[in-house]
């Protein structure tokens, strides 16, 4: 036999007596290769094996390996034909004391802590208008969530994005319903999943959809799964809901809670009304007494009085002033009649005389002498 025909039978031997083997032990000297395949070595107190997890297996692990993590192997024994290496292939991982699930979990919800600070989460609102739901549509979940948006309060506008919300590719499904959600300037977004087993809820504990809810900026309520179900979604999220169902009733206020709020406010508002009518009138009736007690109203008809006298005396005061006025006009008006009819009398019938000349009277100035020389006499003076 040649070394590569013995390597080989011995290959075949094994793979077909060790084919599905479990094995325990601790892994040490871990090394995640460029092309995607782990090699490691699983050893316990006495001996050790190589071990390597192949591509197409380890994509499927949930949880971060690592050094000195205690292990189950499931796989089968072989050999490296090349160089005759004798090796562990394995096509499945789990940890020993604590589920594989959990234990990514664990590890997911530590890596990630810094996204859960409760200083970054934002206030839900407290009368939204605008709500996006983000779930399957055929889903007992969203039948659920519509019974008590309709029992409750009606009044939103509620948007619905349709996405998977199991298996392998709901993650990103649920990330782009989530991206389209938050650009359409809602009040808040659910996102929402009925009860399942924790590989069904799986998705809502994708990294990736745990930072699109961290950057998001709309309000996020994860409501995954039922009230004992946790997932990342939920530590992320603004707020989490026990249930869909849960949801609605810590998104939506209660119409009926309103309307008692109303029927209070509306008692309240007539009580303090009906006080403050009752406190006025008191005030009105208070004055009333005590413009009454000291006689004002006598006070006004005495000051009603003496307005009426000292109006009459400044009515006759004026009379007096106008008819004395009206006096002066007259004499005035019979003064001028008096020199209008001396001025036609003289310039038809006399002449007058300055300075050895006859002259117009208007031509005359104050104080000028001048001699009048008339038909019947003959005078000199002094106009003035």
């Amino acid at each position: 036999m040649t070394v590569s025909d013995l390597n080989e039978s011995a290959k075949a031997l094994l793979e077909s007596h060790f084919n599905s083997i479990e094995v325990q032990g601790e892994i040490s000297r871990l090394t995640k290769h460029s092309s995607g395949h782990w090699y490691f070595t699983l050893k316990d107190e006495k001996s050790a094996i190589s071990v390597v997890i192949y591509k197409f297996s380890n994509q499927n692990i949930k949880f971060d390996i690592k050094d000195g993590m205690e292990v189950t192997l499931i796989g089968k024994l072989s050999i490296y034909s090349p160089n005759g290496s004798y090796q562990f292939i394995a096509n499945r991982i789990m940890p020993i004391g604590v589920g594989e699930l959990e234990l990514a979990f664990n590890q997911l919800k530590e890596r990630l802590s810094p996204l859960f600070d409760p200083a970054h989460k934002k206030q839900l609102p407290k009368y939204p208008n605008r709500v996006g739901i983000i779930t399957s549509a055929s889903s007992a979940a969203f039948a659920d969530m519509q019974r008590v948006i309709s029992n409750r309060y009606i009044l939103p506008k509620f948007y619905l994005f349709n996405s998977l919300v199991q298996g392998n590719k709901a993650a990103d499904n649920i990330i782009k319903m989530l991206n389209i959600a938050d650009n359409m300037n809602l009040d808040a977004i659910v996102i929402a999943r009925g009860g399942g087993s924790r590989e069904d809820l799986w998705c809502f504990n994708d990294e990736k959809l745990a930072y699109a809810i961290y950057e998001a900026k709309t309000p996020i309520i994860s409501a995954i799964g039922h009230e004992i179900d946790y997932s990342i979604s939920d530590f992320v999220a603004d707020h989490r809901s026990l249930t869909p169902t849960a949801a609605m009733v810590d998104l939506l206020p209660d119409s009926n809670e309103l309307y008692q709020k109303f029927d209070i406010i509306q008692n309240s508002l007539i009580s303090l009304i009906s006080a403050k009518f009752s406190r006025y009138e008191g005030f009105l009736n208070l004055s009333k007494a005590q413009i009454k007690s000291k006689a004002i109203e006598q006070k006004l008809n005495l000051a009603t009085l003496t307005l009426d006298k000292f109006k009459s005396n400044l009515d006759n005061f004026l009379y007096k002033k106008l008819n004395l006025a009206q006096s002066k006009i007259e004499k005035f008006e019979l003064i001028l009649k008096k020199q209008e009819h001396f001025y036609k009398v003289t310039k038809n019938m006399a002449q007058i005389v300055k300075d050895s000349k006859i002259v117009s009277l208007s031509k005359l100035k104050s104080k000028d002498e001048i001699t009048i020389i008339s038909q019947d006499l003959y005078k000199e003076a002094i106009i003035k």
